[in-house]
This record gives C-alpha cells, sequence and structure tokens, in this order.
C-alpha cells in the first residue's frame, strides 16, 4: 500500500495528518489480522477517508456513532475475511446524571469535565444533554475511565452508569428563527446577520480559522453559502442557512437563517 500515493491530492496539512493516521491503521489491520477503529471524526474528515478506504480491496470497514444521527463517529476496519460480533464493538455509552438541567449546565460544561480528565476530544463522540441526565458516547475503555474518575460537572455531583444505545435519550435541537435581508450570501455576510456581529469583526474571525462550513475549515469571507449550509463559529454557535428567498426592493435577498441554541 502505497499511502503517499493515495494521500498526493491532498494538500491541506492538518487533512493529510487525519488521513495518514487512517491509513496507519489500515497497515495494521493488513500486517496484524485484526480490528482497528479510528479517533471519533466528523462528516467531513470521514469524507476525506472513504474514498481512499474504497481503494483498498483486502479491508472492509464500519462507520459508527452509536445512534443514527450521531455526529461524530469511527471507522472500524477490518479484513475482508472477517465477520465482526458484537462484542467487537469498540464504542460504549454512559448515562451522566444528577440535579441539573440543560440550562443550568451546557454542552461546554460536560465536555470541558470529561477533557478535565485528561482525554482529547478526538477520543469522545456526542454528546446529548438534557434535563437531569446526559448521554456521552466514546472507546469503550475511556467510558471505564470516565464512569470511576468523573464526580462532578460545574458545582453539580454526578453519578454516572453504563448505558445501551438503544437507551439513549432523544434530543430534539432548538432554534431561534431570524429572518433578515443580506446584500449578498458572502460568509462574512450570513454570519454577521445569524450573529448579530460586525461584518468587520466576522470577516477578521474567519480569517482566523475560527469557522467551519459543513464542518470544513472555510478561511474566506467571500466564500458563497448555498441553502441548507451548517455555519460552525468557533465560540460562538452554528447556524443554518435554511431558506434563501426572493430579492427586494433593493436588491437584498430574504434569508431565515437557524441558530441553534
Amino acid at each position: 500500500m502505497n499511502k503517499e500515493n493515495l494521500i498526493k491530492h491532498i494538500k491541506n496539512t492538518e487533512e493529510r495528518y487525519i488521513v495518514m493516521k487512517v491509513l496507519n491503521k489500515v497497515e495494521s489491520v493488513l500486517k496484524n489480522h485484526t480490528i482497528c477503529t479510528t479517533d471519533f471524526y466528523d462528516p467531513y474528515q470521514i469524507s476525506l477517508c472513504i474514498p481512499l478506504l474504497n481503494q483498498i480491496r483486502e479491508i472492509n470497514y464500519i462507520i459508527a456513532g452509536g445512534y443514527e444521527e450521531a455526529e461524530r463517529r469511527v471507522i472500524i476496519i477490518y479484513p475482508e475475511y472477517m465477520e465482526l460480533m458484537e462484542e467487537d464493538d469498540p464504542i460504549g455509552a454512559i448515562k451522566i446524571s444528577g440535579k441539573f438541567t440543560k440550562d443550568t449546565l451546557t454542552h461546554r460544561d460536560f465536555l470541558g469535565s470529561v477533557l478535565g480528565l485528561g482525554l482529547r476530544r478526538e477520543k469522545i463522540g456526542d454528546l446529548l444533554v438534557g434535563d437531569g441526565q446526559t448521554n456521552l458516547i466514546a472507546h469503550k475503555e475511556l467510558c471505564d475511565y470516565i464512569l470511576v474518575n468523573l464526580e462532578k460537572v460545574s458545582k453539580y455531583k454526578v453519578n454516572i452508569e453504563k448505558i445501551f444505545f438503544y437507551d439513549l435519550m432523544k434530543v430534539e435541537k432548538e432554534f431561534k428563527m431570524i429572518h433578515g435581508t443580506v446584500a449578498t450570501l458572502r460568509l462574512d455576510s450570513i454570519l454577521s446577520t445569524g450573529f448579530g456581529e460586525s461584518r468587520s469583526m466576522v470577516a477578521k474571525l474567519i480569517n482566523n480559522d475560527r469557522v467551519k462550513v459543513n464542518f470544513k475549515p472555510v478561511n474566506q469571507p467571500s466564500y458563497i453559502l448555498n441553502e441548507g449550509d451548517l455555519i460552525s463559529f468557533k465560540g460562538k454557535g452554528r447556524i443554518i442557512l435554511d431558506q434563501i428567498g426572493n430579492k427586494t426592493k433593493k436588491d437584498r435577498v430574504k434569508v431565515i437563517i437557524k441558530r441553534i441554541v
């Protein structure tokens, strides 16, 4: 397997690092006839790896995140002649419960407490935050580690137990609907409208690698968005360009933006 030849079309350093790590897993599978699992990746990162994996006939793979709508997932790679068993599933789920609500403790609070145990973000999957409980997906060995070591989130004492994937809570995303008009569908313009920030400030942050569109890093304020695009703004949150409408009499474009709250 010529790894350099497989990734020669990828120029971005961070993207090359990710796919090279996955190809190193493939190499281990082929050499040791074993099962290997990647870190948790977002949809864009996974989309970089799939075309490469599809070129390697000697392996099979499964993409898993614990539930159908999972955003962060791992790639389980194994020899093409092997059949995976239920006990081979490398990820698990835990339930963190306590006297808190989703307003008093946020996704950031739980993630911060878990990472504060010395864990890295790429080892953790989705977190589903609700009133009185949060579900977390991670590699199985890390679920055990969190179970033993996590005692508090912020000022709240918590109880932790392992759960099955079918016990995961259902979380409906909540949105704030923003109706507005923009001169252009440029990234800086939509972000400015969605977050109520000045366009010049937004453009500066885009240039500083603070923004992703559909999980892909974008550092061009002039990047043109399409209906349905998901924009992640580090430190601010996420918005979806939900609808692009007709132009006004002043030649501005009507838009409806969903801000995830």
